[in-house]
């Protein structure tokens, strides 16, 4: 089983490897059959090589070793890639929507030729096998720089099939491929728009999720009887490293060594179920 860095060093430099071997045999057959779209669609999969080298140097910083610059770790560098990602997403959505715009008003069509259908074809398989490779070790590692690279593959898969279906359908439909252009690109403008907002919060730190922070709160009114009114309760990601702060109140009349006793059960029993790294606060109970 792969480390979760090495899951990201691999995804991405065998994205860089397929997406520049693709864009090669795209651009070649495009010059040797003189289409222009073919050629586009090229220079979009080269495209997806730098957002696949953003992964690789994301995850080269996010895991440098903590400094006395950096004393939690470098990680938030993955959460700034994959909003660099989601920020290229949405500028091929907003790119694939005004070419299609323009395709659809100049009635264009494109010319039949098997020899690009094929490449295409081949092309649609690869890019979707790569989406969803990725974005499987994105969900299994939790990582937005992967889950958002995979949508790139994906809106190239998505363009190479678009421009596929207007060489083959092209002169009996010739709206077709800008029509559904122009219905995936805000498909895939949503989706960047979601990974940058999701992934804003790990960067600005947010509270826990409604259920999560009931469960928490549960487990730490279990710990003792004396706890009352937890609040505060805030979540700091730093890549695969998280910082949770909150407050608890007890009774005003414990002793410094008994508050304090409580407060590292509760640390101790929060890591030991979340992995989290957790500061309490304590507050007497006002009376």
């Amino acid at each position: 089983m792969l480390s979760r860095k090495t899951a990201g060093y691999v995804e991405g430099i065998v994205s860089i490897i397929v997406n520049t071997v693709l864009f090669m045999i795209k651009y070649l057959v495009g010059v040797m059959y003189n289409s222009i779209a073919v050629i586009t669609e090229s220079i979009h999969t080269l495209s997806d090589s730098l957002t696949s080298a953003v992964v690789v140097v994301a995850f080269w910083i996010a895991y440098k070793p903590p400094d006395e610059e950096h004393p939690f770790g470098h990680g938030r560098a993955e959460s700034v890639g994959s909003v660099i990602i989601g920020t290229l997403l949405a500028v091929t959505a907003y790119e694939l929507f005004n070419e299609s715009v323009r395709r659809y008003l100049s009635g264009e069509s494109m010319i039949f030729n098997w020899v690009l259908v094929v490449v295409l074809s081949v092309s649609v398989i690869i890019k979707e096998l790569l989406a969803r490779w990725s974005l499987r070790l994105g969900v299994k590692y939790d990582s937005k720089a992967l889950v958002g690279d995979a949508w790139h593959h994906r809106s190239d898969a998505i363009l190479s099939a678009l421009v596929c279906i207007g060489i083959l359908f092209g002169n009996y439909y010739w709206w077709v491929d800008s029509v559904l252009g122009m219905v995936v690109s805000v498909i895939i403008m949503f989706v960047a728009i979601k990974l940058i907002i999701t992934t804003s919060k790990d960067i600005m730190g947010s509270k826990l999720p409604s259920k999560l922070e009931s469960e928490v709160k549960e487990i730490i009114s279990s710990i003792s009887k004396d706890i009352s009114d937890i609040h505060h309760i805030h979540m700091h990601k730093y890549g695969e490293h998280t910082e949770i702060t909150l407050h608890i109140r007890l009774p005003p009349n414990m002793k410094l060594s008994e508050a304090h006793e409580i407060a590292s059960k509760v640390e101790g029993e929060l890591k030991k179920r979340y992995g989290w790294e957790v500061t309490v606060h304590i507050e007497p109970i006002k009376e």
